[in-house]
């Protein structure tokens, strides 16, 4: 009797995996680049993320511009070189943000 109920239990549970996952995918929940351009972004860039690839996705860095997310390749130079651009702002604004102090 209990192997019966520990069945159905597991049996719901997936159930419920699969109606999350099919609800996940109508409502655009999880985005992923599914092609990547290789054109140079002329949109102010404001960060970036790097994507791993997937069944359904590519290998991409997504770059969030004021105009909105680009995939690009990331092969290309320019990529890499803005990706190092990005670091290297992002360091400098860490290592020169005043400190505060309790007194």
């Amino acid at each position: 009797m209990q192997l019966c109920i520990r069945k159905l239990a597991c049996l719901a549970f997936l159930a419920l995996v699969l109606a999350m996952t099919a609800t996940a995918d109508e409502m655009k929940i999880i985005k992923c680049c599914t092609k990547v351009g290789t054109e140079r972004i002329t949109a102010p860039i404001l960060g970036y993320r790097i994507q791993r690839k997937t069944a359904s996705c590519v290998s991409a860095v997504i770059f969030e511009t004021t105009e909105g997310v680009v995939c690009s390749h990331w092969k290309q130079g320019w990529v890499r070189n803005r990706i190092r651009e990005l670091e290297q702002a992002r360091k400098a604004n860490t290592t020169n943000a005043p400190t505060t102090s309790s007194t």
